[in-house]
């Protein structure tokens, strides 16, 4: 049942995730807009950049109550979805404000979902729950980058209102679902929760923000002192493959001329195909090999799909089979870095305030990918892919002297 539990907390964790920055771009893509405004809508990923600023408030929480709360905020994230279905009008001011908060509740949900594996399991379990969170994590990526958009395209009349009401329906029947389905269970929750029903509605969520980020304004910043050995990792050791990944949903679209719903199709099955050996495959790594090891063997996988890409906008192999091993080899490396990364900082940050020092560690990468995101999006429309990609070596040059400044450290 544990195991259940944290594949379908991965599974909602990373849908909400995955709708906003994979399922909306590639939606909007179809539909025509330009690079710049797919830009502009990546940025309400914010959020999930500053999550460490309000994260504190999960290490204040008893270990028996997370699982309670993460179940509340299953539900609350199912109503913001039906809020966006009632305001769904890129016109209309409150429906970006919705989005953002959409973005913010599953920024709180992270945070609780990664405080459950840091306080509830112990070093031994955790690397083996860690496999079916991700899991559930890439299934979702599975979901909102190919099932969902196949429905768009067929099924949903290209009708983005339908888009939110699925969504906010599926998180619905998660919430049911923890709840055994029990009316005494959901309305004992929710009373014990209600102050949080408030955090609905983006001023409410403000306040939070502010009220979490002052509290022991002091004792973080001595938290943030202790980390300042992991800083350079943390930051530039992702950075590329979030950068690399943000765009080369785009990149697919455009240069291989294919429509959403056989992009979603293809997504769905070299997806499964992927992260089915993935799990396998560093469950594996981890039981032989050090940490240092793996990031480098999985850091190696995604300069794979960085020169496979060069290769094939150089030669202009626009062909189904390069299609494929691109997707197979960007989720593959994605998934291994995501692993390993995620486990290393896990181990790391245990003890007090444990949920704070993750979240900062996690969030700096997404971060600085406001500043590398517009860069790139510059870089394609004034000059063209082929300055993206050396853009990407030069972030991924820098990823492997982070690796490489962290071992000297004696961090491994």
């Amino acid at each position: 049942m544990n195991r259940f539990k944290i594949l379908s907390n991965g599974f909602l964790s990373g849908f909400t995730y995955c709708f906003i920055a994979i399922t909306l771009q590639a939606v909007l893509t179809d539909l025509g807009y330009s690079i710049s405004f797919l830009s502009s809508i990546a940025l309400v990923i914010l959020p999930y950049s500053f999550k460490f600023l309000w994260s504190g408030f999960a290490d204040k929480i008893e270990k028996s109550s997370i699982e309670k709360l993460i179940s509340f905020f299953i539900l609350i994230i199912s109503v913001n979805f039906f809020f966006l279905f009632l305001f769904n009008n890129f016109y209309n001011p409150f429906f970006y404000l919705m989005l953002l908060n959409l973005a913010f509740l599953g920024s709180c949900f992270d945070i609780l979902t990664d405080a459950n594996l840091i306080k509830n399991y112990s070093d031994e379990i955790r690397p083996n729950l860690l496999t079916f969170y991700i899991f559930g994590w890439r299934l979702a990526f599975i979901f909102a980058g190919g099932a969902l958009l196949y429905l768009f395209n067929k099924l949903l009349q290209s009708d983005m209102e339908y888009l939110f009401i699925l969504s906010g329906i599926m998180f619905f029947i998660f919430f049911l679902g923890f709840m055994k389905f029990k009316i005494s269970n959901i309305l004992s929750l929710v009373k014990i929760n209600y102050q949080y029903f408030f955090i609905l509605f983006p001023l409410f969520s403000l306040y939070f923000i502010l009220k979490t980020s002052f509290t022991n304004l002091k004792d973080s910043f001595s938290t943030l002192y202790e980390l300042k050995n992991l800083y350079s990792f943390s930051i530039l050791y992702k950075l590329f493959d979030l950068t690399f990944t943000s765009l080369i949903t785009i990149f697919i679209i455009q240069k291989f001329g294919i429509k959403l719903d056989a992009f979603g199709t293809i997504n769905s099955i070299t997806s499964l195909i992927a992260i089915l050996s993935c799990g396998y495959i560093w469950s594996k790594l981890n039981e032989k090999y050090s940490n240092i090891t793996i990031l480098i063997a999985s850091s190696l996988f995604k300069t794979l799909t960085l020169f496979l890409c060069i290769y094939i906008y150089h030669f202009k192999y626009y062909n189904f089979h390069t299609l494929i091993i691109l997707f197979l080899l960007n989720i593959f490396s994605t998934s291994l870095i995501t692993y390993s990364f995620s486990n290393f900082i896990m181990t790391t940050v245990k003890g007090a305030r444990s949920s704070f020092k993750y979240s900062i560690l996690t969030s700096l990468p997404m971060l600085f990918l406001l500043c590398t995101v517009p860069l790139s999006s510059f870089l394609i429309n004034h000059y063209n892919w082929a300055i993206f990609f050396i853009f990407i070596i030069l972030l991924q040059f820098l990823s492997f002297l982070s690796l490489f400044s962290i071992r000297s450290k004696n961090k491994f």
